[in-house]
């Protein structure tokens, strides 16, 4: 009778499934599985610190009215926009989209409404919650956030 090779049964994290799914899953050993679980798992911490300093520093320049402000905020939604994608956090990227969206063809002197930019902000720092995507609240602010701009930028002249 021939020994039977140990098998090794890795469930991937919901997280890496959603991010390295589909046919690419496939050629993973499972040492890397457990490797991608691991950094993924490692890095959301640090994004989330991370994407909160750059929410502050937002609000800090939107608040300031400070010249030239509008692209430290435009950069720091980019940035955390590309964070949210990594981590998939769903929520805190269309967020930080509507930001992006909102500060779309303006100058770098461009002072955008306080109001509207204060909205978009309070919902991304809310969707920095490790349940921030499955809160249906959040959710319905996303879009409340998307028809805030949407209309600030009609007012605008810029839709």
């Amino acid at each position: 009778m021939k020994a039977q090779a140990q098998v090794d049964i890795i469930a991937p994290s919901f997280r890496l499934q959603r991010k390295m799914g589909g046919p690419a899953s496939r050629m993973l050993t499972t040492e890397a599985y457990r490797k991608a679980n691991a950094a993924l798992e490692a890095v959301i911490p640090p994004v989330d610190v991370e994407g909160k300093r750059l929410l502050d520093e937002l609000q800090q320049v939107l608040m300031a009215r400070a010249p030239g402000g509008r692209d430290l905020m435009w950069n720091n939604a980019h940035e955390i926009r590309g964070l949210a994608g990594t981590v998939r956090k769903t929520c805190l990227g269309q967020a930080a989209n509507l930001i992006c969206h909102y500060l779309n063809d303006t100058d770098s002197d461009f002072q955008p409404d306080l109001g509207v930019m204060q909205t978009i902000v309070v919902v991304a720092f809310q969707a920095l919650r490790d349940d921030a995507d499955t809160d249906p609240m959040i959710q319905v602010l996303v879009q409340d956030g998307a028809r805030a701009v949407i209309a600030q930028r009609h007012r605008e002249g810029r839709d």
